[in-house]
């Protein structure tokens, strides 16, 4: 009788009883399809232990011994991933049987121990969801309290025994509303340990994590110290919640994906939160949706998804299959204020003007050279987009490092206005510059705070000096996120002192460094976006800063979005407006810009979705300059 067991990380085949195993189809099978090592000597199979995959083998394994009639022996280990995979297989019936119940049914009350807070009506939904479905995604919309959902689940699972400690997962930024949130939920300061530090550091923090409730982690540290995480939830019985989960949508296998899927098995309940689930399109989901049910295979294979997706009426299927395991409180739930968008094209100051339209006719001259090899070709796209937004928006990035973006200073030689480019900034200033100053000086004298977002650090600083009378709080990459990383000067601190300093106005930041999980919309109601890019999450969790739970009826939200006309803005203008349309279609949600024919064969993964925004621009291009240009420029 052949014996499966797991020994030192590793599953072995024991075949020793059934040496006709280690021949023919049998060989072929265990070492081409499964991947097994043999050992001649020891008469065994084997291979390394891998938390994502290995329950997948053991079935595999079994389902294939059983149809030839070969009787098989587990030991403990194999025994309690079969009754896990048992257990899970029951508790994905029974979420998907209660998913539908809530929603059909939501609750009109409920009694959440220990709470200080009172719940807001939408809210109840979400809360029964996770505490019923066990394993629950939630999509609400920023800034509609989707921490405090967590914590009333928490409190009400946490008071039945079923679980005693809360890991959240998420950008650094997210670490502090997290702690403040707790306090306004249960009216206490929470007994946190954020998982920070050098190895030494962070392996003492595990080893004293009986004395604390609350765990906070990025997905880096993750990617770290996967060990020591399944440790602790080995441990103790722990909801892990993914923040900001979209951050793990790496569909083609990015290192945070796998190691949160690994993650999945050994936490007692899982979340995750994100209300841009898909900011590239529907293959975002997959890892969000497999890290809640990883051996459910509740999307497919990856490459088996990325296939399924191509068809319309399958991506109906899918919302269909998902739409018991989510919830999404949408913008009209929240009863919040109407935001104004004020969209002001500017004309292009005239040397800025001659520049751009240089570089976009070098562009189209450089389409039949472009790389051969994927990763150059990428490269190039990518390098390409960020020189027409860096010249759309202020030509001095031209001559500059990107650290933002790790692009290095344009090459302008084959440019007739190669010095031009390098002196720019002694012949003038985009006309942008004169209108945002304009504009934050009339919010600030009628006694408004402002936020401008721009994706260039540069610009950060140009606008900080012409503006420094105000001494604004300027947040980019380079600052430090913490008190951990620098006690004096910090996101957390400087942030702060924009909600609470009324002698500070002006905050000027960069969206990869301020978008996600920070609330500003007590104190700051306006906000200018300087430039944007291609990344639809970034600006989307960015218009949620200032418009979110806390607002009065009566508060007026303004959004001022500057596009330099006849430029690459005004395709990323429309790009941005399509992807938040291709993910309110597919949620089945209230559409907040327009309306469009839908396509599943338009949401791709990030390459394709690159491509796309890519070939927007060159169309945009050659309609712009036109023939006329080519002899000109070649």
């Amino acid at each position: 009788m052949s014996q499966l067991k797991i020994i030192s990380q590793k599953i072995i085949l024991d075949i020793t009883t059934n040496p006709i195993l280690s021949q023919g189809v049998h060989r072929v099978y265990f070492s081409s399809v499964l991947n097994f090592d043999y050992d001649t000597e020891k008469q065994e199979y084997s291979i390394d232990y891998d938390y994502s995959t290995a329950p997948q083998i053991i079935l595999d394994v079994i389902s294939y011994l059983n149809s030839k009639d070969i009787n098989i022996t587990l030991n403990a280990e194999i025994k309690e991933i079969i009754k896990w995979l048992s257990d899970e297989e029951k508790k994905f019936k029974n979420a998907v049987e209660k998913g539908k119940q809530i929603h059909e049914n939501p609750p009109e009350k409920l009694d959440v121990p220990n709470f200080i807070r009172m719940l807001k009506p939408y809210q109840l939904e979400s809360v029964e969801h996770i505490v019923d479905v066990e394993n629950a995604a939630n999509f609400s919309v920023p800034g509609s309290g989707k921490t405090t959902i967590v914590y009333a689940a928490y409190s009400i699972l946490k008071s039945k025994g079923l679980i005693d400690k809360l890991f959240v997962i998420g950008p650094r930024s997210s670490f502090m509303p997290w702690e403040e949130e707790y306090f306004g939920c249960f009216g206490e300061t929470p007994e946190v340990l954020r998982i920070t530090g050098p190895k030494s550091e962070r392996n003492r923090k595990y080893r004293i994590a009986d004395d604390y409730e609350l765990f906070l982690a990025t997905y880096h540290m993750v990617y770290n110290d996967l060990n020591e995480i399944i440790g602790l939830l080995k441990k103790y019985k722990v909801m892990v919640v993914l923040d900001e989960s979209h951050n793990i949508k790496r569909f083609e296998g990015g290192h945070w994906a796998d190691e949160i899927i690994k993650l999945a098995p050994f936490a007692k309940r899982r979340v995750v939160l994100t209300g841009t689930p898909m900011p590239h399109g529907i293959l975002d989901i997959w890892t969000q949706m497999t890290f809640l049910w990883p051996q459910k295979n509740l999307l497919l294979e990856r490459e088996q998804f990325k296939s399924y997706i191509e068809s319309d009426k399958n991506l109906l299927e899918i919302r269909e299959k998902l739409s018991p395991l989510y919830c999404r409180i949408k913008k009209r739930d929240l009863d919040l204020p109407i935001p104004e968008f004020i969209r002001i094209k500017i004309p292009l100051s005239p040397i800025q003007k001659t520049i751009y339209d240089a570089i976009a006719v070098k562009i189209l001259h450089e389409l039949v050279k472009i790389p051969e090899d994927r990763m150059g070709l990428r490269q190039w796209r990518r390098a390409t987009l960020i020189r027409l937004l860096q010249a759309a928006s202020n030509p001095t990035l031209l001559a500059k490092y990107s650290s933002e973006f790790d692009i290095p200073p344009m090459d302008p030689s084959g440019l007739q206005i190669s010095q031009i480019i390098e002196r720019y900034p002694k012949y003038e200033i985009p006309a942008k510059f004169e209108l945002t100053e304009k504009l934050v000086r009339e919010l600030i004298s009628n006694k408004q705070k402002v936020i401008i977002w721009t994706s260039f650090i540069h610009n950060i600083e140009m606008l900080s000096k012409k503006l420094e009378d105000f001494s604004p709080i300027c947040i980019f990459g380079d600052v430090p996120r913490d008190e951990d990383e620098n006690a004096e000067y910090n996101r957390e601190q400087l942030i702060e002192d924009f909600k609470t300093n009324s002698l500070k106005n002006l905050l000027i930041a960069n969206p990869g460094a301020t978008a996600e999980s920070i609330s500003l919309q007590r104190t700051c109601h306006n906000a200018i976006y300087f430039d944007r890019t291609f990344n639809g999450a970034q600006y989307l969790q960015s218009l949620d800063r200032i418009h979110r739970i806390g607002l009065k009826p009566d508060e007026k939200i303004t959004y001022t979005i500057l596009i330099s006309e006849n430029t690459i803005e005004e395709v990323v203008n429309s790009r941005l407006e399509e992807k938040l349309n291709q993910m309110l279609n597919f949620l089945n949600d209230d559409l907040s810009v327009s309306n469009i024919e839908f396509s599943i064969k338009e949401v791709s993964d990030g390459e394709k979705e690159e491509v796309a925004d890519f070939n927007a621009v060159i169309d945009a291009l050659k309609k712009h300059l036109g023939p006329k240009y080519d002899a000109e420029y070649k």
